[in-house]
């Protein structure tokens, strides 16, 4: 078979998009990297105790309150 030079820009052709493909996945591994570390940071941030203690501290307040207002 004679080889008319084609089948190089054909290569070159293929060579280029699989180059876009394999770019294009790297990006998107890297926004579902970035995706999971904002869901850990989202996660910690909920769960640490120093904002479960400034959450609950209101809750035993008013119970402290409601005590205090039925003994008087």
């Amino acid at each position: 078979m004679q080889d008319n030079g084609n089948t190089i820009a054909i290569h070159s052709v293929e060579e280029g998009e699989q180059l876009q493909s394999a770019v294009a996945g790297y990006i998107v591994y890297g926004f579902e990297i970035l995706l999971v570390l904002i869901l850990i940071g989202i996660a910690i941030y909920l769960f640490s105790s120093k904002r479960q203690k400034s959450v609950e501290s209101p809750k035993y307040r008013m119970m402290e309150d409601d005590d205090d207002d039925e003994s008087k």
